[in-house]
C-alpha cells in the first residue's frame, strides 16, 4: 500500500512540477512540489509503521536497509522533509515571501530553535549511522570490523560531537542571549545586516 501512495505522489509530482515549470504555471509547479512533499512523508510512515526502509537501489550497488530504531529515525527525517517541501510550495504560491523572509531573519536574531532543530537531527542521524544497515553486518568478519570503524563508529562520533555541541549552544543562546551575541552570537546579524 504504502509503495503504491510513494509511486503515485512521485510521478504526480515530477509530472506536474515539469508541465508546470514548461508552461509557466504556478499552481500545477507548486502542487507538484506538494505531492513530491507527500511522497516524502509516505516513504516515512511506512518507515516509521514496518521499522523497516531501504534506501538506495539494489541496481545502483547502493542499497541499504534498515529496520528498527534506525528505520523510525529514517521515518521521522522524511516527514520532516515532506513537511518543509509542503511548506516551501504553499509560502511561495501564497506570495508569503515576506513570511519566510521574517521567519529567516527572527532565526538569524535568536539561532536557539534552528540549533536545537539541527543538534537533535544530528543525533538521529548519529544512532542511524552507529546501528548501521543490515547490508553493513554482512560478509566476512574482517570486512564487518571494517565497516563497524570506518563507516559506522567514526562518523557516528562525530555527528554525536556535532549534536551535542549544537545543542549546549542552543541551551546557551536560548538561557542567556546578551552572552551568547557578545561572544560571537552576533555575527549573523552582522554577516545579513540586522540590527
Amino acid at each position: 500500500m504504502f509503495r503504491t501512495i510513494q509511486i503515485i505522489f512521485g510521478v504526480l509530482g515530477l509530472v506536474l512540477a515539469y508541465f508546470g515549470n514548461r508552461f509557466s504555471i504556478p499552481a500545477l509547479f507548486h502542487g507538484g512540489i506538494v505531492c513530491l512533499g507527500f511522497m516524502a512523508m509516505a516513504v516515512g510512515w511506512e518507515g516509521i509503521i514496518t521499522q523497516q526502509i531501504v534506501v538506495g537501489s539494489r541496481r545502483h550497488g547502493s542499497r541499504q536497509t534498515y529496520t528498527g530504531l534506525p528505520a523510525i529515525l529514517q521515518g521521522v527525517q522524511f516527514n520532516l522533509i515532506g513537511i518543509f517541501l509542503i511548506g516551501v510550495a504553499a509560502i511561495s504560491y501564497l506570495n508569503y515571501e515576506y513570511i519566510g523572509r521574517e521567519i529567516f531573519l527572527q532565526f538569524v536574531r535568536r539561532p536557539g530553535i534552528p540549533l536545537v532543530f539541527f543538534g537533535v537531527i544530528c543525533l538521529m542521524q548519529a544512532i542511524i549511522v552507529l546501528v548501521g544497515s543490515l547490508e553493513l553486518s554482512q560478509g566476512p568478519r574482517w570486512i564487518v570490523i571494517l565497516n563497524l570503524l570506518v563507516s559506522r563508529l567514526l562518523p557516528g562520533i562525530i555527528l554525536v560531537v556535532i549534536g551535542l555541541g549544537a545543542i549546549g549552544l542552543s541551551i546557551f543562546e536560548i538561557v542567556a542571549p546578551g552572552r551568547f551575541d557578545e561572544m560571537g552570537g552576533g555575527f549573523l546579524e552582522v554577516l545579513y545586516g540586522i540590527h
